[in-house]
């Protein structure tokens, strides 16, 4: 899956067609950073904190298992036996390229970002709705929401 370059003074590390192809693909490549940053994920793990749907994070996680990106080992947590992905030497040399470029912490800033603006636009809602409107109850918190809420009222 790797192949060696030399290129001027140095050796360079680059992946094969089959991989930038998969890495490509929404969502793959911050799986992996997730995983590498995080250490062993599982799939719940990955859609609690990830902005991408549940199946195509399925996908991602068939394919990169596909790709010898992780590997899947179970590991005990609390009292249950969970099935979790875990980076492979191939996706330990992808990660330390990609936090060369802080992408870990890129990430989780587009994350926060994209969660308050959302979490804006349904206090714009709530607060603009007339008193009668029976859609208010489709309007979903998030869980991150109730948590901010629950470390405000622990104040108290």
């Amino acid at each position: 899956m790797f192949e060696s370059n030399m290129a001027a003074d140095s050796k360079e590390t680059s992946i094969d067609r089959g991989v930038s192809d998969f890495l490509r693909k929404k969502g793959s490549l911050e799986i992996l950073v997730e995983i590498g940053s995080e250490g062993p994920q599982r799939h719940i793990d990955l859609r609690d904190e990830l902005l991408i749907s549940s199946s195509t994070i399925q996908k991602r996680l068939t394919g990169g298992k596909e790709y010898d990106l992780w590997i899947v080992t179970i590991e005990s947590r609390g009292n249950v036996d969970a099935k979790v992905y875990k980076l492979t030497q191939l996706g330990e040399q992808i990660f330390s390229a990609a936090e060369e470029h802080d992408l870990a912490k890129l990430y989780k800033g587009r994350r926060g970002l994209i969660r308050s603006i959302e979490q804006r636009e349904r206090k714009v809602l709530i607060e603009m709705a007339p008193d009668d409107a029976d859609w208010l109850s489709e309007i979903s918190m998030e869980k991150y929401e109730i948590e901010m809420a629950q470390k405000f009222l622990s104040q108290f």
